[in-house]
């Protein structure tokens, strides 16, 4: 494929928009509460038990679903809603995005969601507070972010920046977390050999890149393409570690009520990420309506870098799990580990 080549004052224009939009997305979920639970399905439709595979119509279901804004890890979903796949399926999908996971688990807790697209770290400490919410499936398999330097510099791997000043979207957040594991297997204390600062994302850390405030920084998609395709950025750190990133989370109460709702989701997004993973091209004009600013050919690198991390058939791994499990447990958030069939249901995933 051709390499786009952007100015860097075009890609800081660029990336204003995109992170104006995201703001604009964020404040929608201030709204959330007023959602009317009872505008969803009891799961009690037409569809059968194998998949939603009918001769009939099956019922129409409305299932609430919180994302994280601003990224591409929920791509799978990202698709179905913006290219009409679960409307056709009967499912009228009320999308809310959040600015931060804690946020949106807050919401579904609450009741104000049914369905919450995040870390299964969130699970794990819902879990640890005696509450009912398991993974019903996984959509993206990795930590979302992956660490960005100049063409030019000399560093070819996590060893070489000791020393280096890093940056990360917040000091604490997930792009912080999948950081500091990277630097651990290089041998590299997060908390002594470097120095992490807030970055921030989009044009805010590319701007700190390209000043040399940070040596690199951690970024997600379409922000990686984007960088890259300018000619000017490389990837120096792609986690290559499963990870249990983006799961399809809910309350055991809620699932129980509408099973079928919740199957026929699962049986959409699977065929979504059949459809696209066949034809990741067939993705971008669905993708284009969440970032509008990214080239066409950008947004189908963005696109196939992101369908490469949706597991196989929608299946949380317990890999994955663990990874998520282990880091919580040297965080101190929980006290040891949870097993794998107390947190997460695959039952509902099509067989």
């Amino acid at each position: 494929m051709r390499q786009t080549k952007i100015s860097l004052a075009a890609l800081l224009v660029l990336m204003m928009v995109v992170l104006g939009a995201c703001g604009n997305g964020n404040n929608s979920a201030s709204s959330v509460n007023s959602a009317d639970p009872s505008e969803t399905s009891s799961g009690t439709g037409a569809s059968s038990s194998n998949g939603g595979e009918t001769n009939s119509t099956p019922e129409k279901a409305t299932i609430r679903v919180g994302l994280v804004g601003g990224g591409m890890t929920p791509i799978i979903t990202q698709i179905g809603i913006n290219d009409g796949s679960y409307e056709q399926a009967g499912i009228t999908v009320k999308k809310e995005e959040f600015s931060s996971g804690a946020d949106m688990v807050q919401a579904l807790v609450g009741g104000s969601l049914d369905i919450a697209l995040g870390s299964y770290e969130h699970v794990l400490r819902q879990q640890k507070n005696g509450l009912g919410v398991k993974a019903y499936g996984e959509i993206f398999n990795g930590g979302g972010y992956a660490l960005v330097v100049k063409k030019d510099a000399p560093y070819q791997s996590l060893a070489d920046l000791k020393g280096k000043t890093l940056a990360v979207t917040k000091v604490g957040s997930l792009s912080d977390t999948v950081l500091r594991e990277g630097l651990k297997d290089a041998g590299i204390d997060g908390s002594k050999d470097v120095q992490i600062i807030n970055g921030g994302s989009g044009a805010t850390m590319l701007a700190a890149i390209e000043s040399g405030k940070t040596a690199g920084g951690m970024a997600s998609e379409p922000t990686v393409s984007q960088m890259v395709a300018t000619g000017n950025y490389r990837v120096l750190y792609d986690p290559p570690y499963d990870f249990a990133g983006i799961v399809v989370m809910a309350k055991t109460d809620w699932v129980d009520k509408n099973q079928d709702a919740m199957r026929r989701f699962l049986q959409v997004s699977s065929e979504i990420n059949d459809r696209a993973q066949q034809d990741p091209a067939s993705a971008v004009a669905a993708m284009l309506k969440e970032f509008n600013q990214v080239p066409a050919d950008v947004m189908e690198t963005a696109v196939k870098n992101q369908l490469a991390k949706v597991p196989e058939g929608l299946k949380v791994t317990e890999a994955g799990a663990k990874k998520v499990s282990d880091i919580e447990i040297e965080q101190g958030v929980i006290n040891k580990e949870i097993p794998f069939d107390q947190t997460v249901d695959l039952s509902l995933l099509p067989q």
